[in-house]
């Protein structure tokens, strides 16, 4: 049969048996917590914030995010769950103390206080599995594999097992109270109230940077190369973590103190548009390719589907396939 006709052939599999849509929450949603007990989702580049979720409670201090849900720490310890997919408020436990911090580890939660007891918690049932101490209080907790950092009232940076704490002196710049830590492949960074950004590297410890930002910093989040970071007068702000420049800022409709950010999705297999999902816009999308149809170089990048470095008929089978 020639080439032609075996496209053609195919195009009429993928119209037969495309039918229906398959949505996935993006790697661009963004939650944010503050002041009152609820939770807004929006998008990391355009902001667009919409109430995700809400429970009768106190001011949420602290995010964490699981496989399928999202909980939130609030300051007289209520550690409240909501579904990841819908938003609804799913249930509610209590801790002895506020929740500082919040951390996912595995599938337990680790939760800090500002005093500085880490309770390992069971998320589901509230379970307390364990606990640990670190040598500060803490107001900021971050793990990276399994390291866990803290730092606190006085901006020094401690780190740990997240299994048996064994807290060490990570490193220190003169501070003020430290509220936010993100990390990308080499760098820790640091932000405290005053607005100071500090950059540590992640192999030894050293004190790599720093600078004033011209608002404080109440939590921190890496988009891509870039750091988001929150603040208390109702913006998110998009700066290079390398320089401090500020390269956007995104009005919020609360005073954020907690915010996290889904990771990023693992490519789909057919997923020729690039939107997070394969649906009838992506069928549509590699006939177009096949048919050279006026192409969008990313498009047709994405539509060989099989990897042998062109886009023909093969492709179809595998498309199919990830359906």
């Amino acid at each position: 049969m020639p080439s032609q006709h075996r496209i053609a052939a195919g195009i009429t599999v993928l119209i037969a048996i495309c039918g229906a849509s398959n949505s996935l929450v993006t790697a661009e949603d963004l939650f944010i917590a503050g002041p009152i007990g609820v939770v807004y989702k929006g998008d990391s580049v355009t902001g667009d914030f919409e109430l995700f979720g809400a429970a009768c409670l106190g001011p949420i201090q602290a995010l964490a995010l699981g496989d399928a849900d999202i909980y939130a720490g609030d300051q007289v310890g209520a550690i409240l769950r909501f579904d990841l997919a819908t938003g609804q408020f799913m249930a509610v436990f209590f801790l002895p103390d506020a929740a500082s911090a919040m951390v996912m580890d595995g599938s337990d939660l680790l939760v800090s206080e500002s005093l500085g007891t880490i309770r390992r918690v069971e998320p589901l049932t509230g379970a307390v599995l364990s606990t640990m101490t670190a040598p500060i209080g803490i107001e900021a907790m971050h793990l990276i594999g399994d390291d866990l950092y803290v730092t606190g009232p006085t901006g020094d940076v401690w780190k740990g097992d997240a299994q048996t704490g064994g807290f060490a002196y990570f490193g220190c710049a003169c501070a003020g109270t430290a509220q936010a830590m993100a990390n990308d492949d080499e760098n820790l960074f640091v932000g405290d109230n005053f607005g100071l950004f500090l950059r540590y590297e992640l192999a030894t410890g050293f004190l790599m940077g720093e600078g004033f930002l011209p608002f404080d910093v109440t939590a921190m989040v890496m988009d891509g190369e870039d750091l988001l970071i929150s603040d208390s007068s109702q913006n998110v702000h998009r700066i290079n973590p390398l320089t401090g420049v500020v390269l956007d800022t995104l009005p919020s409709p609360i005073d954020i103190q907690a915010m996290q950010m889904l990771p990023p999705a693992v490519p789909v297999t057919g997923d020729i548009d690039g939107d997070g999902d394969v649906d009838l816009d992506d069928r549509d999308a590699l006939i177009a390719v096949l048919l050279d149809s006026p192409l969008d170089p990313a498009h047709v990048a994405r539509a060989d589907l099989n990897g042998d470095g062109a886009t023909n008929g093969r492709d179809i089978q595998d498309f199919v396939n990830g359906l």
